[in-house]
Parts: C-alpha cells; structure tokens; sequence
C-alpha cells in the first residue's frame, strides 16, 4: 500500500464529500454492511480500498463466508485477510451480474405440442413428430408448420440381430433426438438405436445397431453433440453415460449417415462412464465413480466433462474434470481414456457443503445455502460459459412433490482455460517429482500462513416448470471497454429450453 495513504484516522481524508468522514467512523460504517455492499465499497476508490484494511472488519466479513478453517484475525494480517476476501468473493460471484430478458415461445411449435412424440432442433426451426408410425419433418421457422418429408417408423423392414428392430408395440416407450440442422433422427428402444436421415428418401434404409455397453440395463434417453458426431445415451444404472461416435477434427466435414454407419460412428463408444474412477480412497470399499456425465468442449488433447461424483467415503457433488484421447492406430477410431481422468474443480453439494456451510453466518441473498443441488440427479444438464469462467447446472428439483417437474438452475464459478492448463500440468508434473522435489515444495514450518480453503457454493438461478431439454450459451458481444488492459471477456447469453418456453438471461464480466 502506497505512502500516501496512510492517514491519520482523526483528521479529514481528502476534501471529497465521499472521504470526508475520519477512517475509524468509516471503518465502523463498513463493519454494518452486507458481504456484496462491502465488496462494492472496497472498489469505489483507492481510499475506501485503504478504509477497508481493516482486520475486524474483515474477519466480520470472512466468517458470514464459507471458508475452512474459520478465520483467525490473530493469526492473519489485514493484507492477507484482504487477499482472501477478494479470493472468496470471486469464487462464490458476489460481483454476479446478471440481466433478465424476455421468454420466447418453446422450440416445440405449439400446434405440434399435442403429438405422442415432437422434439426440435435448439433454434426451433425444424420440429419433428412421430403419430401412429409416421415420422414428420416440420419447417417450423414461420409462424405455420410447413411439412417437409414423411415416412414410416422402419419397425418392420429391417433387422437387427434376429429380430425386427421393433419387437414391441409402436406405442411402447421409445426416445427420439434430433441434430441441431434437423437432417438426423435418432430413436431408441431398450439397447437399439435406429438412426434416420430425414432428406433421404422415404424408403430408404436406416443405420441399426444394437448397444452391447448397455447390455444389462435400458436406454432412458439420449442427444446429439459436438456438431452431430457424437450421440450422448443415458442408461437406466443410476446415472451411467455412454458416448458414441468419433469427436470430428476437420472443420468443414458435416454428420450424415454415412458417418453413423461406419466403424467410427454407431458401432463405436468413445466413452463409457461406468469405467472411470478418479481415485480410490485407502481401506475398505470406497471406490469411488462418476455418473451423469456430459462432455462439455475439446480442451488440450481431450475433452472438458461435468458430472457427479459418488462414493470415496465423501458426499455426492459436482465436478469439472478432464480427460484425455487415447492415441489413435493406423483407422482406428479416437476413444477416451478412463485413467487419464482428472477433476479440475470440486463443485459443492447440499451434503458436502456442509462443512463449509455451518461455519458461515448465512446472509440472505448470498449463495443460498439453503437452495442447492442434491447431486443425486441422474440426468443433469451443463452448459459452460464461452469464456470458460462459469458452468450452468440444471437440475430437477426433488425436494417438493407436485402435479408437475420443476427443474433448478445453478451457476457455479469455475477455473478459466489458463488456470485449467496450470492444474493440469501440475498434476502431471506431480505424477513424475521425485522425492526430493516434493520436500522442497513443502511449506516451511517457519510459515505462519494458515491455508484456507474456500467452498464453491453455487448461485441459484432459478426454478422453471418442466424439464429443460437444452441449455445454451450464446456469445453477444465483447467488452471493448476492458480490452486495452487485458481485462476484457464477451458478455453472454443464456437459454434454458422447455417445451414450453425458452427462459434467458444476459450474463456481463465475470
């Protein structure tokens, strides 16, 4: 801190009427206000920021916080109190701020809302039926469908394994899912998946395959990802994923069923989520496993995930992780590999927060710790900010029972991509340290510096009517205002797609 604010607390501080007050009265003012007030106060200006220093005042502030072990103001100095408030309040996003816009109608057109099965494209521009055997392609970009193909569910025609693909009831539960240019079709039943280009013509044959990964379970839903190459299956095993398909490496190439029929397409799993385990925790059966998953976006050499992680002697909660390409042979398809997992963020539970949660005096309005995910969902959604500085949960809510689903939406503050690189590369640099490099790593004992740990408690958003089949970040424009000084992140857009409406919200810097 600069010389010339250190002040005398008993004289005037500058001629401006907002510094007029002596320091302590100012401190004392501080001392009253809310965690996001005090925040705000602290970047008025370089004088308040001075006031500010202040280590009752602080440690007033840390402990409404959740942050382990509860801070001592005895052991700490006011510089390193202001460092983790700063650290705390980025982390739980008490500088959030967030713009909400107005609903737009359902990507399901509404006059095609009464069909036994209607799924559309995230844009809303081509809708899809199936009635009485029948799928239709609906242009659904104006405000009256315009039907553009038809043909008849191929239930009878062809075969997969002995059987027709169809060996029950039409009107048996299937699930349906379509890519994002409304081209491909893909329906599911028990361990099938059928796969359909829609432009083709009406007899033409289909992509069949029967799953042996889901061997033991059922299908219970699934979507197109990563620009129609890779189809996310969500499996009846308590929250088990499988990814099939081929990550695509070449910018101008298009999914289309002729992708889906090779080798590298239907008849390929790139992922499979019952084979990962982050870490197993030492005696007895705490193995530990990851369930719900969602690749999010291609990071490195391999993809960034969401998903739960259960057991390991620990309570349910969110992760960010990684996870790396297997190194491809001659044609053979990419696939991931299990052990190269690593959790990048530890995202808080209701249970696992708890810790962290009964230390802090709750304040009304700050992370709503009384309003958080279970982390038993097994059929999550994610969404990452563009910038890579937050991730969206959606979330059906259990915690009420009424005539119709709810489903929550959290905002959780994650590590951007150049602090991702930094914890991954030490991870693998640890693996490789040898014993002496270890030791001289170590905190001296000399050190009086108490190592605080601050939980990533999620905001949430909202509660919305129905399940949300799409969330969606979308990049708006760019805070120029910030470029000059390296600051500068695009603002964005969130939407959150029900069958019945699309909710949205701008998010500015974060």
């Amino acid at each position: 801190m600069s010389n010339s604010l250190e002040r005398v607390s008993t004289v005037n501080q500058t001629s401006l009427g907002a510094t007029r007050l002596p320091l302590e009265l100012q401190q004392q003012v501080f001392s009253y206000l809310d965690t996001s007030s005090f925040y705000a106060a602290c970047r008025v200006c370089k004088w308040w920021r001075f006031a500010s220093l202040d280590a009752v005042t602080l440690t007033k502030q840390l402990k409404k916080l959740p942050i382990l072990p509860p801070v001592n103001a005895a052991r700490t100095n006011p510089l390193q109190l202001q460092k983790l408030f700063y650290e705390a309040a980025h982390t739980l996003m008490v500088d959030l701020r967030l713009k909400r816009q107005e609903d737009k109608e359902g990507a399901v057109d509404k006059t095609l809302r009464s069909q036994p099965k209607a799924t559309a494209t995230a844009d809303g521009s081509r809708t899809v039926t199936i009635s009485d055997r029948t799928i239709t392609l609906f242009d659904t970009s104006s405000d009256k469908p315009v039907a553009l193909a038809q043909r008849t569910l191929n239930d009878l025609k062809e075969t997969v394994g002995s059987g027709p693909w169809l060996k029950l009831a039409p009107t048996s539960g299937y699930h349906v899912a379509l890519s994002s240019k409304g081209t491909l079709l893909a329906i599911a039943q028990e361990r099938t998946i059928q796969i359909y280009d829609l432009t083709a013509e009406s007899d033409s044959f289909t992509v069949n395959e029967y799953i042996p990964s889901a061997s033991g379970h059922f299908i219970e839903g699934l979507d197109f990802e990563h620009d129609d190459f890779m189809l996310r299956v969500r499996l009846s095993s308590k929250g088990t994923v499988l990814y099939l398909g081929t990550p695509n490496n070449e910018v101008d190439r298009e999914a289309c069923l002729g992708f889906w029929k090779s080798k590298k397409g239907l008849q390929h799993t790139y992922l499979d989520s019952s084979s990962l385990a982050p870490s197993t925790a030492a005696g007895g059966d705490n193995t530990t496993r990851i369930t719900g998953l969602q690749l999010l976006k291609p990071f490195g050499e391999g993809f960034l995930l969401a998903g739960q992680h259960h057991g390991g002697g620990e309570s349910s909660y969110y992760i960010l992780a990684h996870i790396i390409h297997s190194t491809p042979h001659n044609t053979q398809a990419v696939t991931a590999e299990p052990s190269s997992i690593k959790i990048v963020a530890k995202l808080e539970s209701f249970l696992s927060a708890w810790r962290y949660s009964l230390q802090g005096q709750h304040e009304r309005g700050l992370g709503l710790w009384e309003n958080m995910p279970s982390a038993h969902e097994h059929a999550p959604r994610f969404a990452l900010r563009p910038d890579g500085r937050a991730l969206i949960l959606a979330e059906r809510e259990k915690k009420r029972i009424r005539p119709y689903g709810l489903t929550q939406l959290f905002v959780y503050r994650v590590p951007g991509p150049a602090r991702i690189q930094k914890i991954l590369k030490s991870e693998r640099r640890s693996v490789k340290e040898t014993f002496l490099e270890k030791m001289e790593k170590m905190p001296s004992m000399e050190s009086h510096e108490t190592p605080y740990s601050v939980g990533r408690i999620p905001y949430c958003l909202t509660t919305v009517a129905g399940d949300v089949t799409n969330l969606k970040f979308e990049t708006i424009r760019q805070n120029e205002d910030r470029m000059a000084d390296g600051c500068g992140v695009e603002s964005s857009m969130l939407s959150a797609m029900t069958s019945e409406s699309t909710k949205r919200w701008i998010f500015a810097d974060l």
